[in-house]
């Protein structure tokens, strides 16, 4: 690019509004005299800025570095009646900073510009003319002038390219292209920047996914576990997944042929038949498994699904949970229809009895033990042999009713409940697994995905390359503003801190969670606070602040069309946010209404 077609912006400050660099950031603006010479101007854009400074005070030789960030605002000004007469930093003819003004003068067919931006760092140039960061010392100068970084390394232009400020790696899992407004960059002549994310150089690979309802959420968190595999695949790694499919969209991963392929739209090319097949194969084999229910009404679509999956020689697992595999009781407070502290430690205690006589502490043995307790003492107050514990009477009967409750969610397969083996033992599988889970109430899929956090922290050190997929987090990790009583805080204490030791614990062993929501004001914030990798889909700018987005960039978050979204991912490269388009994945979407329409087709 020859340096002479650089559009550039110029500075825009007088003494009430001068440029700063204070506990808020660091701030500037810059006018341009016709913005349709500058077609990147867009909230959220990454621009450049071209300065120097003495390399000696004592000499009158200078050095150019640069400043970047991204634009925060942009107004309209009045090219007759200039708001701001009287600019700073007289220091050059050349380069003389109030020409802005000056060339506002006399007719105009045009409005100017005032760029508003963020500053991020600083860049100067390194003898193998590659670009070093430094933190921001002072407000730019009169002499700088704001453009907008090329693409690519050219021999006329010395600045720093895009991929200079953003530092995307060089290899990863490609989550789409980088990009301004509603386009990516390049997309004109198909030279495209992709967003790749690296995930063999990050060591924290938690990643926290915010959108509403149609913002391609869920075909970007399956394009992202395709992604996976198929980096795995290509450089010889067993990556492994697991994703819970609580819509039941999930599933369609494991019937491509009965979905439509993904059509050519806009920039997005049409998907060849080889990247369709080969899509397939990186999945590697599928596990689906189902959680049974004693739900009479549930939905009758989880036995065309199991059919269809076992005639296509899908691993299908029907299994129930053992609350003998529970550490203890308590660890299923969260279901107890009951206020009652006592209830919950008796049964532990109780537990302990069990565990001591080398008993497991099912339901039945558990009802058993209150039995036989209440039919040998006959006052108010009965003590646990086993732990020299006195109990109300009446806290044993509470006990005993929970372990009713509690039957509509564990020992359901009195097959499982002779062996050693955990049925939740069923996700040690090397290759694609998904928990189907919308067959199930809101309370089921709770537990079910609860008991699978407990079982990924116990198994946590054999799980390495394994990436687990929470969609609508916001169930399983909610936010405690609204708490009845001190048990029910007890509660929220306890999934919170489960979770943190999963995600802390885990990240160590190469456990990875990716925790997705369209409900982030209903969701703890220790999750986003675990996850450094944050998205942000479509979301209205009230729930794009519990995701930590920039308020300037909520509002254009808030009109995103489908598969766009903003990223954070400090530690891969850039810890700004960078906008991104998906990429068209090549594995088939479709509406859930088609989907159960072409099972029940495939059935008959």
């Amino acid at each position: 690019m020859d340096k002479m077609k650089i559009v550039v912006a110029k500075p825009y400050h007088d003494i009430n509004t001068p440029f700063s660099v204070d506990e808020n950031g660091a701030l500037a603006e810059y006018i341009v005299n016709d913005p349709e010479t500058m077609p990147q101007l867009a909230i959220g854009a990454t621009i450049i800025i071209k300065d120097r400074r003495k390399e000696n005070p004592f000499e009158q030789k200078y050095i150019d570095f640069w400043y970047a960030g991204r634009i925060i605002g942009l107004k309209a000004v009045s090219p007759f009646k200039p708001e701001r007469t009287t600019m700073l930093y007289q220091e050059d003819e050349l380069m003389d900073p109030s020409s802005p003004l000056e060339e506002l003068n006399g007719p105009h067919t045009h409005q100017p510009m005032v760029i508003q931006v963020f500053l991020s760092k600083e860049l100067s140039t390194m003898d193998n003319n590659n670009f070093i960061d430094s933190a921001i010392q002072r407000p730019p100068s009169g002499y700088s002038r704001l453009f907008f970084p090329s693409l690519e390394r050219d021999k006329d232009n010395l600045n720093p390219t895009l991929g200079d400020i953003l530092k995307v790696p060089e290899k990863g899992l490609q989550l789409g292209m980088i990009g301004f407004g509603n386009k990516p960059y390049g997309w004109k002549d198909q030279k495209f920047i992709p967003y790749l994310w690296n995930i063999e150089k990050l060591d924290n690979k938690h990643v926290f996914i915010v959108g509403e309802s149609g913002s391609g959420k869920t075909v970007f968190l399956k394009n992202f576990a395709f992604e996976i595999m198929k980096y795995g695949s290509v450089h010889g790694i067993q990556n492994r997944v697991i994703l819970t499919d609580v819509q039941g969209d999930i599933a369609q991963l494991l019937f491509p042929e009965f979905v439509p392929k993904t059509k050519a739209s806009g920039w997005q090319p049409v998907i060849s038949d080889e990247e369709y097949i080969k899509a397939q194969k990186y999945f590697g084999k599928f596990k689906l498994i189902i959680p049974t229910t004693r739900d009479e009404n549930s939905n009758t679509d989880v036995e065309e699904l199991k059919l269809l999956a076992a005639k296509k020689g899908i691993l299908v697992k029907p299994i129930s949970l053992r609350f003998q595999d529970l550490e203890f009781p308590s660890n299923a407070e969260y279901l107890f229809n009951t206020t009652s502290i006592q209830a919950a430690t008796l049964l532990d205690d109780l537990t302990d009895g069990l565990k001591n006589n080398k008993e497991p502490h099912s339901l039945s043995r558990l009802a058993t033990a209150i039995s036989r307790l209440l039919t040998r003492n006959t006052g108010n107050q009965i003590i646990v042999p086993t732990s020299g514990v006195s109990y109300n009477r009446v806290t044993f009967e509470a006990a005993r009713r929970i372990l009713g409750d509690l039957e509509k969610y564990f020992d359901m397969d009195l097959s499982a409940l002779q062996g050693d083996q955990n049925p939740l033992d069923a996700f040690d599988h090397q290759g694609t697994t998904i928990l189907y889970l919308d067959h199930l109430n809101q309370e089921e899929r709770f537990m079910w995905e609860m008991q699978l956090v407990s079982w990924l922290y116990k198994n946590k050190k054999k799980l390495k390359n394994t990436y687990v997929f929470f969609d609508e987090a916001h169930q399983i990790i909610p936010a405690n503003k609204v708490i009845g009583s001190s048990r029910m805080a007890e509660v929220f204490n306890r999934l919170r801190s489960n979770f943190e030791r999963l995600a802390r614990e885990g990240r160590k062993f190469r456990l990875n969670l990716i925790l997705s929501t369209q409900n982030p004001q209903d969701l703890h914030p220790i999750v986003p606070e675990q996850c450094p990798t944050r998205i942000v889909m479509k979301i209205n700018p009230r729930n794009a602040q519990f995701a930590f987005l920039d308020k300037e960039l909520s509002y254009v978050a808030n009109s995103f069309g489908q598969g766009q979204f903003w990223i954070q991912s400090p530690f891969n490269g850039s810890p700004d946010w960078i906008r991104v388009h998906s990429i068209a994945p090549p594995i088939p979407h479709d509406s859930m209404e088609n989907f159960r329409d072409e099972l029940e087709k495939q059935i008959k």
